[in-house]
């Protein structure tokens, strides 16, 4: 806990070193909540076929959507991200010669980026809630819990399998930013991944986050329909397949870089 903690003040102190990019993070913040609200309002009093099983409410749908999105951008590539920086700081391999486990060094590097996602995650929630009366079912909230997780167990092991590859060709890889994109398009963020064509609509189940948020939509929204839970539980836990692989991955990487003296270079 004390790296996870040193990693994160670090990041906090740089983070707030630049207080105009700290506003302005949270000023688009507000803006997003309000695009979605005036588009909700276009839609007032219409009601959509494909919004049926999620309870017909559209701010509602989309607002847990993008909340749940903003944990896909900052988990998959902050490892990656923190490892290249250190890389060309010149601490990374010093960091790998203390007792900490090259593990908890890179998931660390990554602390401050996914706290803030998880604080931009509720801001949302509690904003839609207490200015927009947005109307969420909290019965289910151990299981949304979980759901975040198994979320994070997922998109973290994915971002460990990139910085795996930085740490082995001094460079980031173009795989996961595509994922990244592809959750935009195809996970049913801001529309029901019903409404895709038929071959887009085939690719959704393949990405953690169209599991995610489709868990959390029945397990938060009044009225929807909760007969695929099982199925998606059964899907995201899959996926948590993915953070072993990861850390496995990460052991290979930096063994591979020792015997190849490269761990210095960048």
């Amino acid at each position: 806990m004390r790296v996870l903690a040193a990693f994160f003040v670090r990041d906090l102190r740089v983070a707030w070193s630049y207080r105009l990019s700290f506003l302005t993070q949270n000023v688009a913040l507000l803006t997003s909540l309000l695009s979605l609200k005036f588009v909700a309002n276009l839609l007032d009093g219409s009601s959509p076929s494909a919004l049926a099983p999620y309870g017909g409410d559209y701010f509602a749908f989309a607002l847990l959507g993008m909340s749940i999105s903003f944990l896909s951008y900052p988990t998959v590539k902050s490892f990656a991200s923190a490892v290249r920086n250190a890389q060309i700081a010149g601490t990374f391999e010093a960091m790998l010669t203390t007792r900490t486990s090259p593990g908890l060094i890179v998931l660390s590097g990554g602390a401050y980026q996914m706290t803030l996602a998880v604080g931009q995650l509720v801001a949302l929630l509690v904003l839609g809630a207490l200015v927009f009366r947005m109307h969420l079912r909290l019965d289910h909230l151990l299981l949304v819990v979980l759901v975040l997780v198994m979320t994070f167990a997922a998109l973290a092991g994915i971002g460990l399998l990139s910085a795996a590859f930085t740490i082995a060709f001094k460079q980031t890889e173009p795989f996961s930013g595509a994922l990244v994109a592809a959750s935009l398009l195809v996970s049913g963020i801001i529309y029901p991944t019903s409404v895709l064509p038929g071959w887009l609509e085939a690719i959704s189940p393949l990405i953690p986050l169209t599991h995610s948020v489709e868990l959390a939509r029945q397990l938060m929204l009044p009225n929807a329909s909760t007969v695929s839970l099982g199925v998606h539980f059964g899907a995201l836990a899959l996926f948590c397949l993915f953070f072993p692989l990861g850390l496995y991955s990460l052991r290979l990487a930096v063994d591979y870089a020792r015997r190849a003296g490269s761990l210095a270079q960048y």
